[in-house]
């Protein structure tokens, strides 16, 4: 089978325990969920790599070596409570996104050595849990753990499988924490209502900024899983933290190089949708085609005013990059004001707008992504300057930042609303 790496949080997560990089003693004990993380902090992690998320939680990549009894474990997000005390963590065994395909072979002996594992560390045998699709967003097979040093829950899933399908393994991960409570994550009865999300509003009225406050980080980590993140954000953002990127890139078909359309992420939301209790609105055209034609439209009204190449729908990605007609097209006055008058109602009532976009027209420092495809979230905005605030799923320094709104007016692809219906 493919060995799966991960990152350790090593001598920061493992202080009084035996070996660097294996923090077996201190799940079992239940020690671990002792740990502050300034004393963590203290211990200077040792050299180990990690990216902070947001003040409570980081995220450890997969190349390391932590290990839990044995298992190889995967990209690890750590996350601390209100008053710094280790939370829990949440870890990939598998992912198709970081590790690849893997056989129906391979994914069963995973599981299976898993479950012996865990069984030897808590000694305690893990029980079989039912899950309930419309809460996690896609059928889940649970394992959980519950002894004197915490609660340990393993979910899995795969798709197809039978005569007529082809068998895709898609994730398993375990979720660790001292209490049930600590490792239950949030489905579609968890959901906020719309009265709820406007309390989340912020406004400074001597700057004029207006934000939306309280929108979690989800890294995407180096997979082209930025439209599960980004939508992710804003299910945890509902109270929905249990339907996570793994699971809406599983919903979504998404690749890990490739990412995932639009158009294949309007149709998997608009099927799930009422499931969850979310409705989806795209602001700039009913469909993704019709955002494109628009697109088209107004570009080649500007293209033949300066006498630029026009575009089709064949070469239009090739075409609409030229930064001095899509500012003719759509960085006019007017053409802003419609494009920010279509969004301000759903920032003011406290809901997040996806922002599909074409990186790289306009200079953005500190990206990892050049060029192309790519969904963002807008989270804010300031009518004094013209100005809108927006949010990347690439972790620790993409949480706010601000773009002129008529070059992000001109950068547009589609933007759409994850409304609850409630």
């Amino acid at each position: 089978m493919k060995r799966i790496f991960i990152s350790c949080v090593a001598m920061a997560l493992l202080s009084g325990m035996a070996l660097a990089g294996n923090i077996t003693p201190g799940v079992r004990s239940g020690d671990i969920w002792t740990k502050k993380r300034d004393q963590m902090a203290n211990a200077g992690f040792n050299g180990v790599r990690y990216a902070s998320i947001d003040d409570n939680s980081i995220r450890v990549p997969r190349n390391g070596g932590l290990q839990l009894d044995g298992l190889e474990l995967g990209e690890t997000i750590v996350t601390w409570n209100a008053e710094g005390i280790l939370s829990n963590m949440v870890t990939m065994l598998y992912n198709k996104g970081d590790d690849g395909a893997i056989s129906q072979e391979e994914y069963t002996k995973l599981l299976q050595n898993t479950i012996k594992a865990l069984n030897e560390l808590t000694g305690v045998e893990g029980k079989p849990r039912r899950s309930s699709q419309r809460e996690a967003g896609v059928p889940l097979k649970i394992w959980v753990w519950e002894w004197d040093g915490g609660v340990i829950r393993m979910e899995a899933s795969y798709t197809g499988g039978s005569r007529r399908t082809t068998f895709e393994a898609e994730f398993i991960r375990l979720r660790m924490g001292a209490s049930q409570e600590a490792v239950t994550a949030g489905g579609a009865s968890n959901a906020a209502n719309r009265r709820e999300l406007r309390t989340n509003v912020k406004r400074d009225e001597e700057s004029g900024d207006v934000w939306i406050d309280g929108v979690n980080m989800v890294d995407q980590g180096d997979k082209g899983y930025c439209v599960p993140a980004t939508v992710a954000r804003v299910f945890a953002y509902y109270g929905m933290d249990g339907v996570d990127q793994h699971a809406l890139a599983q919903l979504c078909d998404s690749s890990a190089d490739g990412g995932t359309s639009t158009a294949a992420m309007q149709t998997a939301l608009e099927s799930i949708s009422r499931r969850f209790h979310i409705r989806i609105q795209s602001l700039d055209g009913r469909t993704a085609t019709d955002s494109i034609m628009s697109l088209i439209e107004d570009y080649n009204k500007a293209a033949r005013r300066l006498r630029r190449p026009m575009a089709t729908p064949q070469n239009w990605i090739e075409v609409t990059r030229d930064r001095e007609v899509l500012l003719a097209a759509r960085g006019s006055k007017r053409a802003v004001r419609r494009w920010f008058n279509a969004m301000k109602k759903s920032i003011d009532a406290g809901i997040p707008v996806l922002w599909s976009v074409e990186l790289g027209i306009f200079p953005e420092a500190g990206i990892p992504q050049a060029s192309g495809g790519h969904m963002r979230m807008i989270i804010g905005y300031n009518e004094k300057s013209e100005t809108i605030y927006y949010s990347d799923s690439w972790g620790a320094g993409h949480e706010r930042k601000s773009m002129p709104m008529n070059q992000a007016s001109a950068i547009t692809r589609n933007r759409y609303i994850l409304r609850p219906s409630r």
